[in-house]
């Protein structure tokens, strides 16, 4: 009997150990793997996740499309969110570009350096792709573009580097891609021209595109409310801002907007994380200019504000785009209308993004 009970405490002594062991592997586990993970997150240079449009809605008058993103990747973004909060909320915003006949998203995983950036060969992590969608008849029709890839079957010996605003030349739509020589890291950038329908590189050369100061409407109040009910810069960043033409509102902004009433489902699309309305006017906002035809976005932002709202208020309207070449100050529509040359404040457009020779040699 006495010879049981210790051959019965020795089984419940081993199954102890070995239970403890247990524990003590899979607590070992658990902490080599969360040593992993954060060695691997805190070395990310950037990320941005991947994502699609979900969902959209066009204005009934085609002046815009509400589109809400989804991310491929979500597990992914909450990791490298847990390790860079001060950087998230910018680095899975909305990158790329966009005109009245495009949307263009970019998505990248790497260093944006370039003698530290690494190619898929050699670590299947990295990526660096687009996400385009082509406007038409009130439809996107979506497509994914491979940047390493595109650009390796161009010439193996260039690296995508970064990519620009959308160009319309001779009637089509062109994205330039900035280059750089694998086996000279340290010589110029060349540029590859994107043709977005087809998808295919048309040419290269060493030009770069610049945007000149030119005069502009100043937005006086509705400076100020855009600043208010706008995302501005917070999940974008300045590149965006100058190729992309789209606003992203801050939710509780919207209620009680004409909006909420005059389209529901836009509202509801745009009150959601992750979403955005893209003008397709000829207006271009940046930050809190408008270019081209600012009556056309003054009229598309009512829908953003309560009934009634005065835009007006405070707008001046600079000599280069008067009618009479004089200074003016208003503050009703009306007014607006009177001193304001829309055809002036288009013609500048043509020069308000330029393509010009770079400073330094190409590769």
């Amino acid at each position: 009997m006495k010879k049981k009970s210790i051959i019965s405490c020795l089984l419940v002594l081993a199954i102890a150990v070995a239970v403890f062991g247990l524990f003590t592997y899979q607590h070992h586990q658990k902490q080599e793997k969360v040593k992993q993970e954060r060695e691997k997150y805190e070395k990310y240079d950037y990320y941005t996740g991947i994502w699609e449009i979900d969902s959209y809605k066009f204005l009934e008058d085609g002046e815009g499309v509400a589109v809400h993103w989804k991310s491929l990747t979500p597990e992914e973004d909450k990791i490298f969110a847990k390790y860079h909060p001060d950087e998230e909320e910018n680095l899975l915003g909305a990158h790329g570009a966009s005109n009245k006949h495009y949307i263009v998203r970019t998505y990248f995983h790497n260093s944006t350096y370039r003698w530290t950036q690494k190619l898929p060969k050699e670590d299947p992590d990295v990526y660096f792709a687009l996400s385009i969608y082509r406007i038409r008849n009130q439809k996107l029709e979506g497509s994914q573009v491979d940047l390493y890839k595109l650009v390796e079957d161009y010439n193996s010996n260039y690296v995508p580097e970064k990519t620009g605003g959308i160009e319309e030349i001779n009637g089509k739509d062109y994205l330039p891609i900035k280059v750089y020589k694998l086996d000279s890291r340290n010589s110029g950038t060349r540029q590859l021209w994107l043709n977005l329908e087809t998808k295919k590189i048309e040419w290269e050369d060493s030009k770069e595109q610049r945007e000149p100061e030119t005069p502009s409407v100043d937005l006086g109040q509705l400076k100020i409310t855009l600043k208010k009910t706008t995302e501005v810069l917070r999940t974008t960043n300045i590149y965006d801002d100058l190729y992309q033409n789209q606003l992203t509102f801050f939710p509780n902004n919207l209620k009680g907007s004409v909006l909420e009433k005059y389209d529901p489902k836009a509202y509801q699309l745009l009150r959601k994380k992750n979403s955005q309305l893209y003008i397709l006017l000829d207006a271009k906002l940046n930050y809190d200019r408008v270019y081209g035809n600012v009556q056309q976005f003054i009229d598309l932002y009512q829908l953003f504000v309560p009934a009634n709202t005065n835009l007006y208020e405070g707008i001046t309207i600079p000599a280069e785009l008067s009618k009479d070449g004089q200074v003016h100050q208003v503050n009703t529509k009306e007014e607006f209308e009177a001193y304001y040359d829309v055809e002036k404040d288009l013609a500048l457009n043509k020069e308000r993004r330029v393509l010009v020779e770079q400073d330094k040699k190409g590769v």
